[in-house]
């Protein structure tokens, strides 16, 4: 799995520690939002006073609405997820648990749409620069990483790789996992492809678009139109190409998530079922902050 740290401050920084790392809970995470999208965007551009001001406020917004209105969401798709387990879930509840993850973060997109197109209109010549210059770099960056971690790599031993990722995410919601387990998931892995050139490709798009949009002869009507649309369909950029394997990886994943699953022993979904009250207790127990 291609890693998306840029000098220690990216966003998965803050996911990972957020799900997976015992000394930093979610909700330490979630309460402290603003204090970890400040130090991400620091990497890409300063504000001044009046801008850094302006984004806090509307920061703090979102996360009010987000708090009000998502993690009860959260919460529900959760529980409705772990009930459907213990019943037996089937392949067409699973593709519908991603179909509700992709509109969570739809919903999360709109809603911060219009204060985003408002904030990055107050950035001068020069920061919009220092901006696109750092998602280059951040493009740079994976692209070297990748390649350092990869490109020798035959399709075999990719598949291996993408195995053990998958036995590694597997282990921290169920615990060890048995020999055939183990085995399963190794054949299952070779039904997914990779999406990294295409999700490179893509990456360049939309900074090309970006950059378009941050033009500054354009006019603030078309400057709206571009990065709304920038916003709200991202996915325009993508290649067929890309979607197609997304969309075969999405299916081999419901496959694999299916059969395990299916295969649990009591001890595996008992830790399980704790695994994931313990995220519905957490949304549920910060939405009533």
């Amino acid at each position: 799995m291609v890693s998306f740290i840029k000098r220690g401050k990216q966003w998965a920084t803050v996911i990972f520690c957020a799900l997976f790392l015992t000394g930093c809970s979610f909700t330490f995470v979630y309460n402290n939002l603003d204090w970890w999208v400040d130090w991400y965007l620091d990497d890409y551009v300063s504000l001044n006073k009046t801008q850094q001001k302006a984004f806090d406020e509307k920061f703090s917004q979102l996360h009010d609405w987000h708090r009000a209105t998502q993690l009860t969401a959260y919460a529900n798709q959760l529980k409705s997820l772990q009930t459907q387990i213990n019943q037996g879930i089937t392949p067409e509840q699973i593709q519908s648990h991603l179909e509700h993850m992709r509109d969570h973060w739809q919903n999360l997109r709109a809603q911060a749409q219009p204060d985003l197109i408002a904030l990055t209109q107050l950035l001068d010549e020069e920061q919009r620069q220092d901006l696109l210059a750092g998602i280059a770099e951040n493009n740079r960056e994976n692209q070297e990483e990748y390649q350092a971690e990869h490109q020798n790599l035959t399709r075999d031993e990719w598949v291996k790789k993408e195995c053990i990722e998958q036995q590694a995410q597997f282990r921290k919601w169920v615990g060890k996992l048995t020999k055939a387990q183990k085995a399963q998931l190794c054949v299952m892995s070779e039904g997914f492809q990779s999406t990294y050139s295409d999700w490179l490709a893509y990456r360049k798009a939309w900074h090309k678009s970006f950059s378009e949009a941050l033009a500054p002869d354009l006019s603030v009507q078309k400057y709206e139109q571009m990065f709304a649309e920038l916003i709200a369909a991202p996915d325009k950029l993508k290649s067929e190409a890309y979607v197609a394997i997304q969309a075969q990886n999405n299916r081999n994943f419901t496959d694999i998530f299916y059969y395990m699953m299916h295969s649990l022993s009591a001890k595996q979904k008992k830790r399980f079922n704790n695994r994931i009250q313990d995220y519905i207790d957490d949304f549920k127990e910060l939405a009533k902050e």
